[in-house]
């Protein structure tokens, strides 16, 4: 049997060459469930971590409630193109679907398991479309079921749900319709007063051109720099911190900057000022 050989990024080298392409893509319009280039970001980088290309992250990652979410056929294509396992549908029915999952040992493929879901599986689990597409559904919870047991490294360390698991709506291909979000998150506001001249080193505080919108002191600290290899806002020293919030603020004063770019920088302008209050206050 050949095996598949593992997607290879050619193209998207650089962290400025995935914000682009995430820039192009939230543009488009194309991807309803994506709006904002940092949300294609994160949904292409995790489909890196599988060695799956962007645009497969883009359909087939969901990010739902903080957590990843596959669609089946990313599953399969991980398992089949993983050279070591493979899998073979024996039971497909609107009843129950069961997959046996193989792993070539000694240059032959041994079975090591099977995963079933049954149509009543689904109804104490709660799960959605049993009406509308039990036979996708119950294919999709017996793929990550198998996944999760007999093969998670070809995930690469991810927790495989799928995205019906998370509480989203599907159709028949397996996309997301609507998503649950959670009832509740704390927020830290970002000050909105003007700022005053205060010097923190050689960090000299001046008014940005931001939005009045919330961020999270946990997604501040998650913000990935522009740098090869990225690096996150919350592990950057203070002075570095600084230097990167003055720069912003300047270039925000452009006015050639496209609206996503804007935006880009808008949030990690937040980010940095939020990061140096935490750090001044000895909350970090």
């Amino acid at each position: 049997m050949t095996d598949i050989v593992p997607y290879q990024d050619r193209t998207l080298a650089t962290y400025d060459e995935v914000e682009r392409a995430a820039k192009a893509m939230a543009g488009s319009g194309f991807f309803s469930d994506t709006r904002q280039a940092s949300q294609a970001i994160v949904k292409i980088l995790a489909a890196r971590e599988i060695g799956l290309g962007p645009f497969a992250g883009m359909t087939g990652v969901n990010i739902i409630q903080g957590k990843p979410a596959f669609g089946a056929n990313i599953m399969a294509a991980c398992v089949k193109r993983s050279g070591r396992y493979n899998y073979r549908v024996t039971e497909m029915t609107g009843e129950a679907c069961t997959i046996e999952f193989m792993e070539r040992l000694d240059g032959k493929w041994t079975t090591i398991g099977e995963s079933k879901f049954t149509i009543e599986d689904a109804r104490k689990a709660g799960t959605k479309n049993l009406d509308r597409f039990p036979r996708n559904m119950l294919f999709a919870r017996a793929m990550s079921n198998g996944v999760r047991w007999y093969c998670p490294d070809v995930m690469n360390g991810s927790v495989v749900y799928t995205q019906e698991e998370l509480g989203a709506d599907v159709d028949e291909d397996g996309n997301v319709v609507t998503v649950v979000e959670p009832e509740s998150e704390t927020h830290i506001a970002v000050p909105t007063a003007e700022l005053t001249e205060d010097v923190i080193g050689d960090f000299v505080e001046e008014k940005p051109v931001i939005d009045e919108s919330v961020l999270t002191i946990e997604a501040a600290y998650k913000i990935e720099t522009s740098d090869n290899p990225p690096r996150r806002y919350g592990d950057l020293p203070m002075s570095e911190l600084t230097a990167r919030f003055n720069e912003l603020s300047k270039q925000l004063k452009a006015n050639h900057l496209e609206p996503a770019e804007r935006a880009m920088k808008e949030r990690k302008v937040k980010a940095a000022k939020m990061l140096i209050d935490a750090k001044r206050n000895g909350e970090l």
